[in-house]
């Protein structure tokens, strides 16, 4: 018995879900029931498109350059104080390293001349203590 009803019960379910997942057509708007008030029926020509296409761009530039323009007065207002006080540090830093580099600028010239005046003397020693 089970064996009979388990491929209905399955074919069933195949039957529901078609019926569920079933689209319905959408109708096309026709005349000018959009925001735009265009007739999506009519045929517009060429040159009208494109003056409303620059127009449409040239009004997308201003507002990208006003909200751009917004958006550094804002930034300005609220990180101009923090810069000033971050020239302020890294001008002071730059001269404590510029400080510290001519302290040590000596340091490795000495190093050179410590290992040749150590090598020299030593091969002086090792020729003249050996005679």
């Amino acid at each position: 018995m089970q064996l009979k009803t388990l491929p209905l019960m399955i074919l069933l379910m195949l039957l529901i879900m078609q019926s569920i997942f079933a689209q319905t057509e959408t109708e096309s708007q026709s005349g000018q029931d959009n925001a735009f008030g265009i007739d999506v029926t009519q045929f517009y020509p060429g040159s009208l498109v494109l003056e409303l296409l620059l127009a449409a761009e040239a009004e997308i530039d201003t507002a990208v350059q006003e909200a751009y323009a917004e958006g550094y007065k804002e930034a300005m207002a609220e990180y101009a104080p923090g810069a000033i006080t971050y020239r302020a540090d890294a001008e002071l830093l730059r001269a404590e390293l510029e400080k510290e580099r001519k302290k040590n600028r000596a340091f490795w010239p000495a190093i050179g001349a410590a290992f040749g005046l150590s090598f020299a003397s030593g091969f002086l020693f090792h020729y003249a203590g050996g005679r």
